[in-house]
């Protein structure tokens, strides 16, 4: 059992650093939609799109650990470079890279490693959140198009892509079973979008509308019966929005430690006094941990999927952590750190958000209760 970081891994990491720093970060700072545009292109001539995805199709070819390393760490520089290669990597293109036809990779993975094409995911709707099963949108195959009636909301990222992986329903038992997804174009009949709300960390998330919303028939990724495999292809997602708590979990513990060193108070730097020494030993503690658990689950993974209870173990603890280390750093600044101008305040309300997408941390502690039992406990009420 090795816990070093291998030296060509090193080096990729301290390169990406580099770049990230140097040449993304400024562009990083244009949220509109040309200017994430630009940003996908520039990523791409760096080689840091796709960083998981097979070479066939133009990505990169990484492990799945030496890809989280690399959204943590470029989650650090800026967190928007961290999220334009979540979503490329571990995003929603990873459905297609699992279950998606030689087709559909061709077209989509290839375009989204040459940072041609972006593409949300939508699973939850009104009432279906923690209980994603109970979802209610519909398809059903009409010739070579399917027809897809229903709502999705919180979808991140949709005024930036260009697609939306839906999972939808193309049975009607009620059961699980029925699930599948689609590939759904933003340009598709039917299939409009609201103008988007701001969550705590000022990113918009949407509501998606399908009204007899049409689409190519060869965009059905599955047609029922895919659930259980998507949530599975779900939990790469789920880790690489992991390291991007890290990555702005450990530039918060950054900030905090450089100011201590350098804030003067009765005559002495900050740093001197015990209480923020503890302090900054525990975030110290907490951010290692949290890496090894992410960086077990994803080394186990090699190229492959991460097993859930590691998952979900991971997730537990990174995102109770994130956000302890966050809140401790804005502690440590002060009155600075309360305030919008410095970065902190925006860190602690991303990390905020892993407390609830991806499964909230309660859904993942019953996950992780129903291995230690070797039991599934339902949560859906009994009937009387």
């Amino acid at each position: 059992m090795n816990f070093q970081v291998d030296e060509r891994t090193q080096e990729l990491i301290a390169a990406t650093e580099r770049i990230a720093h140097t040449h993304l970060a400024p562009l990083g700072e244009d949220h509109s939609v040309a200017g994430v545009a630009r940003l996908r292109l520039a990523m791409q001539s760096y080689g840091l799109l796709g960083l998981n995805m097979p070479t066939s199709y133009g990505g990169v070819g990484l492990s799945l650990l030496d890809t989280v390393l690399l959204i943590q760490t470029l989650q650090k520089a800026a967190p928007t470079l961290g999220g334009v290669a979540h979503r490329s990597s571990t995003g929603a293109v990873g459905a297609i890279k699992a279950l998606g036809t030689a087709e559909q990779r061709e077209f989509f993975i290839r375009g989204v490693c040459e940072g041609r094409i972006g593409i949300s995911i939508g699973i939850t709707e009104p009432e279906a959140g923690s209980a994603a099963t109970a979802m209610q949108t519909k398809a059903r195959i009409d010739g070579d198009t399917v027809v897809i009636d229903g709502s999705k909301q919180y979808v991140s990222f949709v005024d930036h892509n260009h697609y939306t992986v839906v999972y939808c329903r193309f049975g009607e038992t009620g059961r699980p079973s029925d699930i599948g997804a689609v590939i759904v174009p933003h340009d598709a009949p039917g299939f409009s979008h609201s103008d988007g709300s701001l969550n705590m960390a000022d990113e918009k998330l949407f509501e998606l509308y399908f009204d007899e919303c049409r689409v190519p028939a060869k965009n059905v990724i599955a047609a029922g019966d895919a659930f259980g495999k998507l949530i599975s292809v779900y939990n790469a997602e789920r880790l690489g929005s992991i390291a991007r708590m890290l990555g702005s979990a450990e530039a918060a513990f950054l900030m905090a430690r450089d100011h201590a060193k350098q804030r003067k108070q009765f005559g002495r730097e900050i740093g001197e006094f015990q209480g923020l020494q503890w302090m900054l030993a525990d975030m110290q503690v907490k951010l290692e941990a949290a890496q090894l658990l992410t960086w077990r689950a994803a080394a186990n993974a090699g190229n492959g999927l991460p097993l859930r209870a590691e998952t979900s173990i991971a997730k537990v603890y990174v995102a109770q952590a994130a956000k302890e280390i966050c809140d401790d750093a804005i502690q440590i600044f002060g009155a600075s750190g309360y305030m919008k101008d410095l970065p902190l305040a925006h860190r602690y309300a991303e990390v905020r958000g892993g407390s609830i997408y991806g499964g909230t941390i309660q859904i993942h502690k019953n996950m992780i209760a129903s291995e230690i039992l070797g039991r599934s406990f339902s949560q859906w009420k009994k009937a009387n």
